[in-house]
């Protein structure tokens, strides 16, 4: 049988291979469509160092490098490029469009010859909506009237995330079943994670936890992320698409906030990995300042976000290699989410520094990842509250046990502390008595069997007893001490009739007992005991009142504190009643007068 260990890394094994799997096939679509029109068209680059070179100029310029066919695999230049495109395959008799795989151009210019002139075209997010290309969703545009495919076309550009992309050349049938692909592609995807929004938005909402809020928080900046940067704004028509686009930075400085948050909370990382989440918190202060200062100061620091980016990934990394190494994570789906997330960031890396040209395969395959790793999350969240109910019903049992058995070492507690000397002084009494009063005697054994049995009945540990059996154990304590201290103790009960109460064993009894001894019996001469239950608005009051010798005011409250000598106690009894209804004992005493002890029983906590 294997073992626990094994069966892990099997998993594990089994995640890693499929994610391989669907990524090789996925790269293998890419290459073919890379490869697809590269004999249609050829391309050669020119950096513009100057920064003012015009059409004139690059027409004339003899420092073109040849680009590998028809893709680009230029990351961020902070210089302004030229590219010269030669359409090597051209069908005049159809309508035909010029395609550029990359939705995140900054400022574009492209330049159609035509048998006259030059058509100029203007595209990217500096144009907003004044932008010429045709809504897809990355830039396209129609070939002019009259296009002249023997000549070059020119196209100068400018992009903060590189200029990766594939230029196609593609007719009016084949640009439409893109449209249609793109649209269906998009809106699934798009789809999936805006049900997991809502979704976890309600659950989140509903059970109050906060951990699916911020889930919800991680989804939303990473669907406007994928939105931006795939071009699925543009293909709506969406009036502000571009506007998005230009802010698509600050979108991304979001989107680490919402990670290195959403990281807090999956992770518990305060307790679990307590250095990690000192620097979790400094990025969680340091995003929101570099956004603002993105947003009002300077569009170029946003670079900066994306080095602090690359920190909580690291973290990300050293976090799931640590949990697995020391086996405290052990969700498949959050390591499913985890590998997705690696692959995601190291092909946007690949695109950004240049190493990958943009392909609307590759783009979109980012935006699956990104959908089945907020899907993997998702499970891995549910699996976390499906073992918190689990773990809150062992704790419920627990809960329950430890109640029964709590009960059963309060009451041997009480039992514990009756007394001996009581049972020795009551023998005695009896014994003087039989020679002279057997029936009296007879009714002292049966008065101390009754009191014994309520106190030692081992086979009934309700917490709870009704008011009137609680009394009875007084009486048949209250008889006995009379006996023994003959003419000395008047007991009177002051019961409301038809007062149906219910009260913790042995509550009153101790009460009672500090009365006749510490009140009562210190007396010269006879004492009275008054033990009434009245009922109130509210509930119920219970008192025990002497007209004993009193107690010192400095002495009060030395009675609520606990001593190993005192028996059950004052502060036995005020503990058992503050857990059980939230009130305690109030104690009226003064000296060579007497002593009051009460407590209320409300009827909102009865049991």
């Amino acid at each position: 049988m294997r073992s626990d260990s094994t069966e892990f890394s099997m998993k594990i094994m089994t995640i890693f291979f499929a994610i391989s799997l669907c990524t090789a096939f996925v790269f293998i679509f890419y290459y073919q469509d890379v490869n697809k029109s590269k004999d249609d068209i050829s391309m050669e680059i020119l950096q513009d160092k100057s920064g003012n070179m015009t059409l004139s100029d690059v027409k004339i310029s003899d420092q073109f490098v040849a680009l590998p066919g028809n893709n680009s695999k230029v990351g961020y230049s902070p210089v302004r490029l030229w590219f010269k495109i030669k359409v090597n395959r051209y069908n005049a008799d159809e309508m035909n469009y010029l395609t550029i795989n990359n939705p995140l151009f900054e400022d574009a210019t492209i330049y159609f010859p035509t048998s006259n002139d030059y058509v100029t075209k203007h595209f990217g997010f500096a144009y907003k909506s004044n932008s010429d290309e045709i809504d897809f969703v990355y830039p396209a545009f129609q070939i002019p009237p009259h296009f002249d495919h023997n000549q070059y076309i020119y196209m100068t550009s400018k992009s903060l995330y590189g200029q990766n992309f594939i230029v196609q050349l593609v007719n009016d049938d084949l640009f439409r079943k893109s449209s249609l692909i793109n649209v269906l592609a998009g809106g699934i995807l798009f789809g999936v994670m805006a049900a997991l929004f809502f979704y976890h938005l309600i659950t989140g909402l509903a059970i109050k936890n906060k951990t699916f809020l911020i889930y919800c928080f991680f989804v939303f900046t990473t669907l406007l992320w994928n939105a931006t940067t795939t071009g699925l704004l543009n293909i709506t028509g969406f009036k502000y698409a571009y506007w998005i686009a230009d802010y698509s930075a600050g979108i991304g400085i979001l989107m680490s906030l919402a990670i290195t948050i959403f990281m807090r909370a999956i992770f518990q990382t305060p307790t679990r990995f307590p250095k990690i989440d000192f620097c979790l918190k400094l990025l969680i202060l340091y995003f929101p300042i570099d956004l603002l200062l993105f947003l009002f100061v300077s569009r170029e620091l946003g670079a900066f976000a994306a080095g602090a980016s690359s920190v909580v990934y690291l973290l990300y990394f050293i976090v799931m290699v640590t949990g697995i190494w020391n086996k405290t994570i052990r969700s498949p789906q959050l390591i499913t989410a985890w590998l997705l997330f690696i692959v995601s960031i190291i092909l946007f890396y690949l695109m950004v520094f240049g190493v990958l040209p943009q392909s609307y395969i590759l783009i979109y395959y980012l935006f699956f990842i990104s959908c089945v790793s907020a899907t993997a999350f998702a499970l891995s969240l549910a699996g976390i509250i499906n073992d918190l109910n689990e773990e809150k019903q062992r704790n419920q049992v627990l809960f329950e046990n430890s109640e029964i058995q709590s009960r059963q070492f309060e009451l041997a507690f009480i039992r514990a502390q009756m007394d001996p000397h009581f049972v020795h002084n009551t023998l005695n009494v009896i014994e003087g008595v039989i020679a002279e009063d057997k029936e009296k005697a007879g009714s002292l054994v049966n008065d101390l069997s009754h009191y014994l049995r309520n106190i030692f009945d081992y086979s009934n540990s309700e917490r709870y007893i009704s008011i009137h059996e609680e009394l009875d154990t007084v009486k048949f304590y209250v008889r006995i001490e009379q006996a023994r201290f003959p003419d000395k103790i008047v007991v009177n009960y002051e019961v409301d009739p038809g007062i149906q109460l219910k009260v913790p064993r042995l509550v009153i009894q101790p009460l009672v007992e500090n009365a006749i001894k510490h009140g009562i019996r210190k007396r010269k001469i006879a004492g009275t005991v008054t033990i009434s239950v009245k009922r109130l608005e509210r509930g119920f009051l219970i008192a025990v009142e002497d007209d004993g010798v009193g107690i010192e005011d400095a002495d009060k409250y030395k009675l609520l504190e606990y001593s190993s000598n005192k028996g059950i106690g004052l502060a036995h009894i005020n503990a058992r009643l503050k857990a059980e209804y939230g009130t305690q004992l109030q104690i009226v005493s003064q000296k060579g007068k007497g002593t009051a002890v009460r407590f209320e029983v409300p009827i909102k906590e009865r049991p």
